[in-house]
């Protein structure tokens, strides 16, 4: 009876383990002291702290995105959708190195969405089957990044 509760027990630790896909090992994120978060895996660079304003079309969140200068940077842009979702797990397998971004749940900009160009608020339903989930909205922030687009993985 105990063989069958502690291969049970097996299972399930094995189970969650293969669901959540993933182990800490490294810093992925760094905070600069220059409001710059630097993602260490993919070399992205993004703003910390969010715009002030809400921006109700594309167009003028990339206008802000392109003419921030953050850190001695002026090469700033749009997130891909990708690339929102690759930092959001960053933070949902607590990688992040105790760096919070301010209203990181927040309804942002990227460069495209199913949709076509809306802002949208991120979250993941459930890891084990990557069910992520896209709240649509009419108006949104900009976090921007700078550094190569990260495609695939």
């Amino acid at each position: 009876m105990k063989i069958k509760y502690f291969a049970l027990l097996c299972l399930l630790f094995a189970t969650f383990s293969a669901c959540a896909g993933h182990q800490a090992s490294e810093i992925r994120l760094r905070q600069l002291d220059n409001g710059i978060v630097e993602d260490v895996k993919t070399g992205l660079q993004w703003q910390f702290d969010k715009s002030h304003e809400l921006f109700s079309t594309q167009e003028e969140a990339a206008a802000y995105a392109a003419g921030l200068d953050l850190g001695g940077n002026k090469d700033w842009r749009l997130p891909s959708l990708e690339e929102r979702w690759g930092l959001l797990q960053v933070f949902v397998y607590k990688d992040n190195n105790g760096v919070e971004f301010p209203l990181f749940g927040s309804k942002y900009w990227t460069l495209e969405t199913k949709k076509g160009a809306q802002p949208i608020k991120l979250d993941i339903t459930c890891l084990c089957q990557g069910t992520k989930d896209i709240d649509y909205k009419t108006e949104g922030y900009v976090r921007a990044v700078r550094g190569t687009e990260v495609k695939g993985k």
